[in-house]
């Protein structure tokens, strides 16, 4: 089943945004009961590593809800490609071999049929061969070529915007360090004096936090990316080697004419 990838990018969007909200809500206005409190060391310091991100993220202040507005949507694509860039929906196992038998048999619907039910890139491609099978063997070539080169090319679009995830984290980032670093400069210009390390030390934090979370965003996008983009181009030669060979067997000097032509049956590759 193909996810559409709009779907998981405004799902994930809006629950990361209503959790986040939630807990920034329950963590100002939540009164505590000293009736109810425990004294128990473990559940303080459960308490207190669960909402250590959220503390970190409030004290990145509003450059923090937009890295993590970004990680949010870099998830989504991530999330996205993992579902819809899998081999079976691009080349899926025993499809060349079972269209080629069909086509060996003369079952050209058949060919059509089970093409078509493989929901995959070489599917749609079969059944543009097969429509177009009266056509010399270099105009079939170059349009299964265009159509699953067109294909291939979406699969890399879909995943460019880890790319840009990658590429405007360490800016937000970077925007937080300048950001910081005047805010202290400011403190010290107010209080005329540098004897006291407080006096910058929130302004200073927020600058590091910032720029920590940039990256730890960054990174993992930006592999990501890379793993996608490989991925891709490997399944795309898997696509181009079963297509030349379906091409080949059914349209060459020995083709395999639909009725029954000698031919050994079509081997799969990968």
């Amino acid at each position: 089943m193909k996810i559409p990838y709009k779907i998981p990018l405004l799902l994930l969007f809006f629950c990361g945004t209503v959790l986040y909200s939630v807990g920034l809500y329950a963590q100002e206005v939540a009164p505590v009961d000293p009736a109810l409190e425990q004294p128990v060391e473990e559940v303080s310091e459960e308490v207190s590593e669960s909402s250590a991100l959220i503390e970190k993220l409030r004290e990145s202040g509003r450059t923090g809800i937009a890295l993590l507005a970004v990680s949010i949507v870099g998830f989504s694509f991530a999330f996205e490609r993992l579902f819809n860039l899998r081999k079976s929906a691009i080349t899926p196992s025993g499809l060349a071999a079972g269209v080629d038998r069909l086509w060996e048999k003369g079952d050209v619907e058949g060919v059509k049929r089970l093409a078509s039910n493989s929901h995959s890139t070489l599917g749609r491609v079969l059944i543009e061969i097969v429509d177009h099978r009266e056509s010399p063997r270099s105009d079939i070539s170059t349009m299964a070529g265009d159509l699953a080169s067109r294909e291939m090319r979406l699969h890399l679009q879909r995943a460019y915007p880890l790319a840009v995830v990658a590429t405007i984290s360490p800016l937000l980032g970077l925007f937080g360090t300048v950001y910081g670093m005047i805010g202290a400069f400011e403190s010290v210009a107010l209080a005329g004096e540098l004897g006291d390390p407080s006096i910058m030390a929130s302004d200073i934090a927020y600058a590091l936090m910032t720029t920590a979370i940039g990256l730890v965003i960054a990174v993992p996008a930006l592999s990501a990316y890379h793993f996608f983009r490989i991925r891709t181009n490997m399944l795309a030669l898997g696509l181009e080697g079963q297509l030349s060979h379906i091409i080949s067997r059914w349209f060459g000097p020995n083709a395999v004419v639909p009725g029954g032509a000698p031919g050994s049956s079509i081997e799969e590759g990968e």
